[in-house]
């Protein structure tokens, strides 16, 4: 039986119940709390709101979340961890190195790099038994720089070696999807494999169709933030004219939400509203969207589908 890995440990595949597959417990550079430490991350505040809120969406019914923080942004193993201790959610963790064209990826060999992705696949990350369930890549509004194509294909061959999926952000205002999969493919990862993060994004249903026709998955996974990457009613829209192509079976929903994003604020501001988002939430799915795809001609058989049936299909490969 095909295995996901957990942070607790492997879960078979047929077992990943309604998952989110893009979501993030914490995105906290590990920089600021080395030397900040609460002041910058109280860490039992974040743990107790991070219950909170997973407990949310287990609620709603969701049984797997699949956090997508990179290693550069700020990856904390022991937390995910505890939440997943503490709420009974499965909780998968990514490895991988974000966009940032930082001088401890420009300037380190591909194979070095390589080693210390492919050993905390192997052996566990940061000393635990927890290992990834997913490799994670980006490419940013910068484009493809030679520390990008380094990484996307070191990534690309660690995910082959370990036979793991790739989930890679990419900003559809580059179009460059087709040139990702150029190289990820080119290492000889299958397109089933890889997920095109935030396709959903753009309006132009010609540039998603060209992404599905290469093989892969299209993330449509930023629904809560209307009208700052795209609008709900765009979304709704190119979901049903995928829905009529046939093309829903290679969909990812999720959010890409955060319990503490640091990058905008301080975690005291953040933790001040109730969601996590304006009005949005884990939950934010189920409550907002769904209703709208339901009046669009959608059954809830099949959006139990796309929560279900769409992510056991992609971590089985």
């Amino acid at each position: 039986m095909k295995t996901i890995s957990c942070v607790l440990g492997p879960l078979p595949v047929d077992r990943i119940g309604t998952t989110l597959a893009h979501e993030h417990i914490c995105c906290g550079d590990w920089s600021m709390r080395a030397n900040f430490g609460p002041r910058f991350c109280p860490e039992e505040n974040l743990l107790a709101r991070a219950v909170e809120q997973v407990n949310r969406a287990k609620a709603a019914g969701v049984a797997t979340i699949v956090d997508g923080t990179a290693i550069n942004l700020g990856r904390d193993i022991h937390l995910l961890r505890q939440v997943s201790r503490l709420t009974g959610v499965n909780l998968v963790a990514s490895s991988g190195f974000y966009d940032q064209d930082e001088p401890w990826l420009a300037g380190q060999e591909e194979g070095f790099l390589f080693d210390l992705l492919d050993h905390e696949c192997k052996h566990g990350i940061a000393g635990t038994d927890s290992r990834p369930g997913l490799m994670k890549c980006a490419v940013g509004t910068h484009g493809l720089t030679p520390t990008r194509e380094k990484i996307l294909r070191l990534t690309a061959r660690v995910a082959v070696e370990n036979d793991l999926p790739v989930f890679c952000h990419h900003e559809v205002s580059t179009r460059l999807g087709p040139q990702i999969l150029d190289l990820l493919c080119g290492e000889g990862l299958a397109p089933q494999r890889i997920i095109l993060g935030h396709a959903g994004d753009s309006e132009d249903l010609d540039y998603i169709l060209s992404l599905l026709d290469r093989g892969c998955w299209i993330g449509q996974d930023r629904w809560p933030y209307d009208g700052r990457f795209n609008t709900v009613a765009s979304r709704v829209e190119t979901m049903v004219q995928l829905r009529q192509r046939g093309l829903l079976d290679r969909v990812i929903l999720s959010h890409d939400l955060c319990v503490y994003l640091g990058f905008w604020e301080s975690m005291e501001a953040s933790f001040a509203r109730e969601t996590l988002y304006e009005g949005a939430d884990f939950t934010y799915l189920f409550r907002t969207v769904f209703p709208k795809l339901q009046a669009a001609g959608f059954p809830q058989e099949e959006l139990d589908r796309l929560m279900t049936e769409n992510p056991r299909n992609f971590f089985a490969g």
